[in-house]
């Protein structure tokens, strides 16, 4: 099955600090899910950042189907990854579809309007994620869930091979929450890649797929999500008194602060 990324021994080292992570690899095939969990400041959004190169790491690789990650042009690399970062807030004088619009971008040349057919994928996907109705409302109006989702349909409007999202959960309310895991889940049996970061376990243990965690001292493991996620793993990661069961209410495995 072709990888949609690799990534191999990478690194990352703020100018004369310690490493913040080191060794960290994954691969991800179409449909794959990978969670990331850990502690805050442990580097869970710069990994993100070093992914689509927005940050530069200290040693390793990223490949993705084209090529190396440094090799590639912008406009390649928002062909094969969509960001939503945790600061998606807007100040530009945009209604919501103007702005899921521009998630089109990478299909034109430079000041390339809009077509009949990036209108249909744009109103898709306010559709997908519920928000149909804010279409034209102006964006600095909207709550911070409401541009939370606008933020994941812009993304999903740019028709990425792999989705990659940093807490896209912080906003949302429970209603919303499950929604959205409900699209990633869709989303992946479509075909697409997703990454997610979150500081919630049970959000890995509903998806599966694969977990990464990020332990305090930089270190990172990866694996199925039920190998990665266990009582001995979580407590260690988090200094916490936590305890993984399964239920067989819910016929999965369920994270609890003791």
């Amino acid at each position: 099955m072709t990888e949609i990324i690799k990534v191999t021994n990478l690194a990352f080292a703020y100018p004369h600090q310690d490493q913040l992570f080191r060794q960290v690899s994954f691969t991800l095939h179409p449909g794959d899910v990978l969670t990331l969990l850990g502690p805050n400041g442990v580097g869970k959004s710069t990994l993100l950042k070093c992914l689509t190169g927005q940050s530069q790491p200290s040693a390793g690789t990223i490949t993705l189907a084209q090529g190396t990650l440094n090799t590639l042009t912008t406009r390649q690399l928002a062909h094969q990854l969509a960001l939503v970062p945790q600061d998606y807030r807007v100040n530009a004088d945009l209604t919501v579809l103007e702005y899921v619009l521009t998630g089109r971008a990478p299909f034109h040349f430079a000041f390339g309007a809009p077509n009949q057919r990036d209108q249909q994928i744009a109103n898709a996907q306010l559709n997908r994620l519920n928000i149909a109705a804010l279409a034209h409302r102006p964006i600095r109006q909207l709550s911070g869930g409401q541009a939370q989702l606008a933020a994941i349909a812009r993304a999903l409007a740019q028709e990425p091979r792999c989705l990659i999202l940093d807490e896209p959960m912080a906003a949302l309310d429970l209603g919303h929450q499950q929604a959205l895991l409900g699209l990633i889940r869709h989303l992946s049996q479509s075909g697409m890649a997703i990454i997610l970061t979150t500081h919630t376990p049970n959000h890995a243990l509903i998806l599966g797929g694969q977990t990464g965690l990020f332990a305090p001292n930089g270190d990172f493991t990866v694996g199925p999500t039920d190998q990665v996620i266990t009582t001995e793993h979580l407590t260690a990661t988090y200094q916490a008194n936590l305890r993984v069961f399964y239920s067989a209410t819910l016929s999965r495995k369920v994270c609890e602060p003791i």
